[in-house]
């Protein structure tokens, strides 16, 4: 089974948002394996770990959740968690 790191920019702010969030994602796909959000970057990094690259339905879902969300990469991981190859970018 493929696994793959999407990381995103948000607009996610505050542990409530990201618990709430966090949670609603789990429960509306069952292909993310593990989220967080890195509150204490500039950026509030959202990183997902999944067996899909859904990253258009990860945007669209926080878009209508009211946050501002930018892609900005995925890479595949290996069996033992280590990045393959670096496939999008973008700022």
């Amino acid at each position: 089974m493929k696994k793959y790191v999407l990381i995103f920019k948000t607009s996610i702010r505050t542990i409530l948002q990201r618990s709430h969030l966090i949670s609603k994602l789990y429960q509306v796909s069952k292909d993310i394996k593990f989220a967080t959000v890195d509150l204490d970057d500039e950026d509030f990094i959202l990183r997902i770990e999944s067996t899909q690259r859904n990253e258009d339905f990860i945007s669209r879902f926080l878009l209508l959740e009211g946050h501002k969300v930018a892609f900005m990469a995925a890479f595949e991981k290996d069996e033992q968690g280590r990045p393959l190859a670096v496939s999008h970018f973008q700022e």
